[in-house]
């Protein structure tokens, strides 16, 4: 894991976000966490960009492994189209 610090967020920003957590049920830190985590997956151009789909399956079926949340990671994925080459 590694630390991101952001700089100069002004006192509005930081209590609207720290309700935001609090609606959620979370601390301020664990909800940027989330949020960053989402963002970054909606942007990724293929789902194996964030998490190859085999070590995806192999990490889910490990003992002590919660799938609802599992699951819930890839339902909150973007849904696209699947990209298919047109014929020559």
């Amino acid at each position: 894991m590694v630390d991101i610090l952001i700089r100069k967020v002004g006192d509005s920003t930081k209590e609207l976000l720290r309700r935001r957590a609090e609606r959620h049920g979370k601390s301020l830190e664990a909800d940027l966490r989330d949020t960053l985590e989402r963002l970054a997956r909606e942007e990724a151009e293929t789902p194996d960009d964030t998490e190859p789909f085999g070590s995806w399956l192999v990490s889910i079926t490990r003992p002590g492994i919660e799938l609802d949340e599992a699951l819930d990671v890839l339902r909150s994925a973007p849904i696209r189209p699947a990209p298919f080459e047109e014929p020559a």
